[in-house]
């Protein structure tokens, strides 16, 4: 990897789980029409699972990257300049928002940062009760761990995390009864020292940065991997740590990550990639590990 010499110095690397240790976005048609289902808008259920998944594919006018303004229902994207671009619901360019979204609530807003995403949006589109989006949550998280609709567990990547020499966690928002029932199925519990569900992302990475940075660590030392930037990486990036960014699909967002990787085997590269920057450092040092993870401490 290009200018990747600060690999070696990585001591703490946080996981998300959904989208980043696992790859699947099949359950999101599913998802889109267990929300509507049974409501008064599920006559529209065909055209929002076909805008989910233009969006899915980067052929909808706005998409990943973007955000839903969950008042005046409309998608709202900060270019680089400052402006504001904003669309409609059905895609089409809303002109002159600079003056009207110059200051926006942040509770105002839905940042569509992933698949699981393109669902709650669609949600608060149609006003829809928070026990109907928890049900339609939960249905298609339980069919995920069973045939015909069951994820692909990616062992090699497992295999070297494991082999990672250093502080390992995960954190995920998804709720603790589905995140543990994810991380046994993936049988990869064993492999963090901190598991942290229902973590509410991005504050909730924010808090944890700074236990980290109150630890003792450096935040140059801390890597986060995700593929909702919003959630896992802008706030490591504010507080001086690395980012990693992984998706298969393109977003509009235009940050610079340290990283950006699309598949599971390039994720794979990037942890071996870090425990071999180690080693040689170590080597280098004339330490062995264990003395190494003595001065670490």
């Amino acid at each position: 990897m290009k200018n990747s010499n600060w690999l070696a110095e990585i001591k703490v690397v946080i996981f998300d789980m959904d989208g980043t240790l696992y790859q699947d976005d099949t359950f999101m048609e599913r998802y889109i029409r267990y929300l509507l289902e049974g409501t008064e808008h599920e006559a529209n259920t065909e055209s929002e699972v076909k805008m989910g998944n233009a969006i899915l594919t980067g052929e909808h006018p706005f998409g990943f990257g973007h955000f839903y303004h969950s008042r005046d229902h409309v998608i709202l994207n900060r270019l680089e300049d400052g402006s504001i671009k904003g669309y409609t619901w059905e895609g089409e360019a809303i002109q002159d928002l600079a003056k009207r979204y110059d200051s926006i609530p942040a509770p105002d807003l839905v940042h569509i940062g992933d698949p699981w995403g393109i669902a709650a949006v669609i949600s608060r589109h149609y006003n829809l009760p928070d026990d109907k989006l928890q049900q339609a949550f939960n249905r298609v998280r339980r069919e995920m761990l069973c045939a015909p609709h069951q994820l692909a567990i990616h062992r090699t990547l497992f295999q070297a995390i494991d082999e990672l020499d250093l502080k390992r966690v995960l954190m995920t928002n998804t709720h603790l009864e589905s995140g543990i029932e994810f991380l046994n199925y993936m049988q990869i519990h064993h492999l963090f020292e901190e598991v942290l569900c229902g973590a509410e992302k991005p504050a909730g990475m924010e808090y944890y940065l700074s236990s980290l940075l109150e630890e003792g660590y450096d935040a140059h030392e801390i890597l986060s991997i995700g593929d909702n930037p919003w959630n896992d990486l802008y706030p490591v990036k504010r507080m001086g740590g690395r980012t990693c960014f992984i998706s298969p699909h393109m977003s509009h967002d235009t940050e610079t990550w340290d990283i950006r990787l699309t598949t599971l085997d390039e994720l794979e590269r990037l942890i071996r990639a870090v425990h071999d920057s180690k080693l040689r450092r170590r080597t280098t040092d004339g330490t062995n590990p264990t003395e190494a993870d003595q001065q670490e401490v």
